[in-house]
């Protein structure tokens, strides 16, 4: 019974996994986009069961007469009054829904020997602690008469309205998880529509509540072909909370489209997760993401970061060959796009021996191709010697001594193509010697240190005079990455 797609009367929505994530930023029409798919969803009842839960969310969460009456008197007053961005006493609502939710979750116990019989199964480990992890200070429990907030420090009665929006949004957001997985339809395609769920949510909030979306998917596994659950979204944390399951996908809601289509989460994604998933450190410290061939260009970076005491802001992005080079770019432009406002990044790629090609940009994506083979090869420009103590002079001369005391060696006659260059190999590939250069050098740090090192040194004034090391690298890709010009 797997559906593909929702559709609206514009909007459109394909490529449906369990769980969709759909990106954009304010403005973007996601929340038009989810209302539109839910009005015209709701209208085929006998096809899907399907609940919407808008993005701003008033009141306390605490039972009240009047919202029992209305939805008792009227099976649509709920859905209209969440039809809206704004939907006052809806928390109210969602601790009737809660309480609903134990109703349901009660009965089913009761006609399931598999819970009956297993005494660790109860609504207090299935549902109340899935809410209590969400919570840091606060804790929900079975009062006499209704569900109490205690403080964990004292085990003090806190009335709803007194805990704070965070908690309060935490405690409804998830009441209304809880109750859509325990009102599944198994014989219709059940649909929930989370608009905005990151709202009034600390970052780590936020990557709970994507945990608890995947513990109740687990838990009501059997009916997976019959789930989707929509999130429209700004948090980068959640995404990164939920992206290594396969049950995942993520699309990007752009301005004045109204098709958007899910793509399941890529390892791609996950390598570029840690920056997306940072938001908060990365506004407040400028970082740009930086994506980078391997681990040995990320340790130069990182070296090249720290030696320069903050002026480098780049946060690594790593890839594994040219293709997967490719495609993170492209899913970082479309990430970039939906989640910032003026985004930047960088990416570089190595020279392989390609000279004078220069790569086009890809909207706030700066590309770049170093100006040598590889980022070790700047290892034998003037500004890396001097970090290792030494002139290429004094270094033709150590290589040659050294290589008289050690003919045996297997990389010696490499050692000696580069002695006798005339450009230092600067597009000729030296990854076999790279170690051994500085041996000869009489250098004991590691050669992604010593590259480092000397990016990080780096000054304005560089760009303009005569710099070997700016030669290798690219000017173009100093001024921009190491000075942000």
């Amino acid at each position: 019974m797997q559906v593909q797609e929702l559709a609206g009367q514009t909007a459109h929505l394909s490529g449906l996994n369990n769980i969709n994530i759909i990106l954009g930023r304010n403005g973007a029409g996601k929340s038009r986009f989810l209302r539109d798919i839910e009005a015209t969803i709701n209208q085929r009842r006998e096809e899907f069961y399907i609940r919407y839960v808008s993005p701003e969310r008033a009141g306390s969460f605490k039972r009240d007469g009047n919202v029992l009456t209305n939805m008792s008197n009227n099976s649509e007053w709920l859905r209209s009054t969440r039809a809206v961005n704004q939907a006052n006493n809806f928390k109210a609502a969602s601790a009737m829904l809660f309480r609903e939710a134990e109703t349901l979750y009660l009965r089913r116990l009761s006609s399931t020997p598999e819970i009956r019989m297993n005494p660790s199964r109860n609504f207090e480990t299935d549902r109340l602690s899935k809410v209590n992890q969400l919570l840091s200070n606060i804790t929900i429990v079975m009062g006499n008469a209704d569900f109490e907030f205690r403080s964990i420090a004292e085990g003090e009665l806190i009335e709803p309205h007194e805990i704070s929006s965070g908690e309060s949004e935490a405690v409804a957001l998830a009441a209304e998880i809880l109750y859509f997985f325990d009102t599944i339809d198994p014989n219709r395609f059940n649909v929930l529509l989370l608009d905005e769920p990151d709202v009034h949510l600390h970052p780590d909030l936020q990557g709970r509540l994507g945990k608890l979306l995947l513990a109740m998917l687990e838990e009501f596994g059997r009916y997976a072909d019959r789930i989707a659950i929509c999130i429209a979204t700004h948090s980068t944390p959640m995404v990164c909370s939920i992206a290594a399951s396969e049950s995942v996908s993520i699309g990007t809601k752009n301005f004045a489209v109204d098709a958007v289509t899910m793509q399941p989460v890529s390892a791609d994604l996950c390598k570029a997760a840690p920056f997306f998933g940072h938001p908060l450190s990365l506004s407040l410290s400028d970082d740009a993401a930086l994506i980078l061939e391997g681990e040995d260009d990320q340790r130069v970076w990182q070296q090249a970061a720290r030696t320069s005491n903050g002026k480098i802001k780049v946060f690594p992005v790593l890839t594994g060959s040219v293709d997967q080079h490719s495609q993170t770019e492209t899913m970082c432009v479309a990430l970039l796009n939906a989640i910032y406002e003026h985004p930047v990044a960088f990416s570089i790629r190595d020279g392989d021996g390609i000279v004078g090609q220069k790569l086009g940009h890809l909207g706030p994506l700066k590309r770049y191709r170093l100006d040598c083979y590889a980022i070790e090869n700047a290892l034998l420009t003037d500004p890396c010697l001097r970090v290792m103590n030494t002139s290429w002079g004094e270094f033709v001369a150590a290589a040659e001594k050294w290589a008289n005391a050690n003919k045996g060696h297997d990389y010696i006659a490499e050692l000696m193509v580069l002695v006798h260059s005339a450009d230092r190999l600067r597009h000729t590939k030296i990854k076999n010697i790279r170690q051994l250069i500085c041996a000869v050098c009489g250098c004991t740090k590691p050669w992604e240190v010593v590259v480092g090192k000397a990016i990080g040194a780096l000054k304005t004034e560089d760009l303009v005079s005569s710099n070997m090391l700016v030669d290798f690298l690219g000017a173009d890709l100093v001024g921009d990455v190491v000075f942000r010009s």
